[in-house]
């Protein structure tokens, strides 16, 4: 069923729109706004099934024409004021029952009736639900027409060009139009908003479509209530966290999973307005209840009705006896008087249908009525056991779904739990392996057993436990899990390398004589540069310009021991 949909709003520098902006983004094209000095691309935009361009007949008769850019151009530079109205737009809902050529009339049809009345210029831009926006819930019978308006009306000039003039009525202050004996704008858009009713219902009519109505929810007597406005903030919110969970269905289906989609609102209002349309939701199914009891009530008196008409029509007439009383004529009489064909009978007068017809006929009525009723009741019944039956499977089905998920998840639990143990064992195997051939990477001249030869020794002991998780990330027998937890090891193990390489300069700067200076400065740029050579491929680059400034703070001080050294002042 067709639902009304037909409000508008003012498109104001006020609130930082623009004219321009807001045309292409309808009609889904490019358009240089040149009073801002932009262009707004739109072009690649989705969903528009038509954007057209409608004067009011009378221009249009004189042959005059406008393009988009041009008219709403005109639009933005007609207007001085830095909060002005620069355009209107009118939304319409566009019935789904009707085919995509019958939106469009309508919508054109509206269109150039209101481009008429105002002496305005429409943009009409028709626009249907697309894919993307069917999988983050939108209605897919959601076919909508965007209809902008100039606010000024439209004339020819000298040049026979069109130009925008005077503000159109519907654009005047209430102020105004009191003393032009007008009504408030709010009367001018309930007229409009009727206008709109008439226009779709004479197409809906043609095809024997329900109505729809003007009036409010209130006004029709139905206790519907509106939801909260989501504002732009937090309907992306919602769209977000619609779009995180779809990805996160679809990566579980690449892997062979299930993932359930959590469709909770993420927000407080998207909350609310849940609740709200549920409540709704009971609200008009009460209101259709009681709409079919009238409509049943209306039925059974039309049915009574016709029984009974029935009734009279096909009672036979009764037959009237032939007295053996009446007279014969004579054989004088019939020789004198010459032989006439005998004249029909007149048709007997049928009777009213006695009392007790009438009785039998609606006791009979009634029976009818009684059995259809407990056919209908039995078929409800069946229906009924059906759907929970149906409900019963589908809650099994789901239960054990939930039940498979559940399994799943713990058992993965217990997997990674067992992988991350093993990890831990193969990790203190391979450091272990490395400190019992701590003495070949201590480097010559190099006290092991000092604070810088220490972290100098450190820093060689990674570079061969980095080796040694290579090779374990490569072994074919190394879990998914194992390996993110090897990379996680090996990014530990090159913040470490950067923070002892720091410290073991730190504590080079403190040793008295220039030539241990210099021999640890060339030891740790040995056991730096060894590292990085050998595990650049799998450091972060964040790590790498680390370690390059500290590589670039030795080298400095390395070139700095030199200096020293030649001018003699080193020991």
């Amino acid at each position: 069923m067709a639902i009304f949909i037909a409000s508008t709003k003012s498109i104001s520098r006020g609130k930082g729109q623009s004219a321009v902006a807001s045309a292409s983004y309808r009609a889904g094209v490019e358009l240089e706004d040149k009073r801002y000095g932009k262009t707004h691309d739109y072009s690649k935009k989705h969903g528009v099934m038509s954007a057209d361009i409608i004067l009011p007949t009378a221009l249009a008769a004189t042959g005059a024409d406008i393009d988009r850019s041009d008219l709403w151009n005109k639009a933005e530079f007609a207007e001085k004021r830095k909060d002005a109205r620069v355009a209107r737009e009118w939304l319409v809902n566009l019935p789904y029952e009707l085919s995509a050529e019958d939106r469009k009339e309508l919508a054109h049809s509206f269109a150039q009736t209101l481009a008429d009345r105002y002496g305005t210029i429409a943009d009409c831009a028709i626009h249907e639900p697309t894919q993307k926006e069917i999988d983050r819930g939108a209605d897919p019978r959601n076919y909508h027409a965007h209809i902008m308006f100039t606010t000024r009306t439209a004339e020819l000039d000298e040049n026979n060009e069109i130009i925008l003039t005077d503000k159109a009525t519907i654009e005047l202050s209430d102020k105004k139009r009191r003393s032009l004996s007008m009504e408030r704008v709010s009367h001018e858009i309930t007229d409009v908003r009727q206008i709109w009713e008439q226009i779709a219902n004479e197409k809906l009519a043609e095809h024997d479509h329900k109505l729809i109505d003007s009036r409010s929810y209130a006004a029709q007597g139905i206790d519907i209530e509106p939801q909260l406005k989501m504002g732009s903030v937090a309907t992306k919110l919602e769209r977000d966290k619609y779009e995180r969970e779809l990805r996160k269905a679809e990566k579980a289906k690449e892997e062979g999973k299930h993932y359930e989609i959590d469709k909770t609102p993420a927000t407080q209002l998207g909350t609310i307005n849940e609740i709200i349309h549920e409540r709704n939701e009971l609200v008009w199914d009460v209101a259709l209840a009681k709409n079919q009891t009238v409509n049943d009530a209306a039925e059974q008196i039309i049915f009574n009705g016709h029984k009974i008409k029935d009734i009279e029509h096909t009672t036979p007439p009764p037959i009237q006896a032939i007295s053996s009383d009446s007279p014969t004529p004579s054989m004088a009489t019939a020789a004198d008087e010459p032989i006439k064909n005998p004249e029909p009978p007149s048709a007997p007068k049928p009777k009213a249908p006695t009392l007790d017809a009438v009785a039998q006929a609606m006791a009979m009525a009634k029976g009818i009525k009684t059995k259809r009723e407990n056919e209908q009741k039995q078929k409800e019944v069946a229906l009924e056991q059906q759907r929970q039956r149906e409900l019963a499977e589908q809650q099994k089905r789901e239960q054990a779904e939930r039940e498979r998920v559940e399994q799943a998840r713990a058992d993965r639990a217990r997997q990674l739990a067992l992988e991350n143990k093993q990890f831990l064992a193969d990790k203190k195997s391979l450091y272990a392996a490395v400190m019992a051939q701590l003495e070949q990477y201590t480097q010559k001249g190099i006290d092991p057993n000092s604070k810088t030869g220490k972290l100098i020794l450190a820093i060689s002991v990674a570079n061969e436990v980095m080796h040694s998780l290579d090779k374990y990330t490569d072994n074919p027998n190394t879990t998914q899990r194992q390996r993110e937890l090897a990379s996680n090891e090996r990014g530990a193990l090159t913040d470490l390398v950067n923070d002892k390489s720091q410290q073991a300069l730190n504590e080079i700067k403190n040793i008295h004589y220039t030539s241990e200076r210099k021999t640890h400065t060339a030891a740790l740029q040995g056991a730096l540069s060894a590292f990085t050579d050998n595990h650049s491929q799998t450091i972060e680059q964040t790590q790498q310009i680390a370690i390059e400034s500290v590589k670039k703070d030795i080298a400095d001080y390395s070139n700095e021991i030199n200096r020293s050294h030649s001018y003699g002042l080193g020991r």
